[in-house]
Order: C-alpha cells, then structure tokens, then sequence
C-alpha cells in the first residue's frame, strides 16, 4: 500500500508543479491507508489511499487553462485524462491509469487548483 501512496502523492505533486511551475505544490490531505467501506459492506481488510495536492496563481488564476494543462500533462505521464465540459464556474479532469484515479477541480471564483487521487482498493 505505501507503494501505491507514494507513487500517487509523487504524481500528484509533479503534475500540480508543472500546471503553475512558479509556485509551490502542498499535499494538503494524505492521512494514510483507510478502510472506506467497513461500516457498510464489512470489508475489513480492504484499504484505500486518497491525496490531496492543491496549488495555484493568485495573481493571474485561469481555471480553464489551468485544467487543460493539467489534463496534458497527466496524458503525458501516461494518465487516461478527460476534461469535463464546465458547469456554472467549476472546471473538471477525470483521470486513470492501472487503477488509480484523479479528480482536478478549479473554480472561477478561486485562485486554487486541486488534485486528489486514489489508489485502488487492496484487500
């Protein structure tokens, strides 16, 4: 599992450092292996890994552009990325690779962008 985490944390923040390369990405959520079902399905053993990198530009933010080179980037890398069409201000990318999941988020009225991964589920 510590495999899989870091490898996300890593991509998460080498993604992040490349759409606004003049600021410095911070790992604002990584609280380690969690069980996200036990309460529900019982799947005790069962664990999951979830990151969250955030960044931006204060000064200039652009939450389209910003997603778009986020999306290319992580094509880059090897990520299956699709950006989502906006809705009321809010810009998306959904990405995957071998299993392990990005959500890009940016809003118009916020200067931040956010990367949250996960990685498969072990048992």
């Amino acid at each position: 599992m510590t495999g899989g985490r870091e490898f996300l944390r890593d991509e998460l923040v080498a993604v992040a450092a490349a759409v606004v390369p003049d600021q410095q990405p911070v790992v604002t959520h990584d609280p380690g292996p969690v069980n996200p079902a036990v309460l529900s399905d019982g799947r005790g053993a069962a664990t999951v890994c979830r990151v969250t990198v955030e960044t931006g530009h204060p000064k200039a933010p652009d939450p389209s552009a910003a997603v778009s080179a986020a999306a290319g980037v992580l094509r880059s890398r090897g990520w299956n990325a699709e950006v989502a069409v906006p809705e009321n201000g809010h810009y998306r990318v959904a990405a995957s690779r071998d299993g392990f999941e990005v959500a890009v988020h940016a809003w118009a009225t916020d200067w931040r962008i956010t990367f949250t991964g996960e990685t498969p589920l072990v048992s």
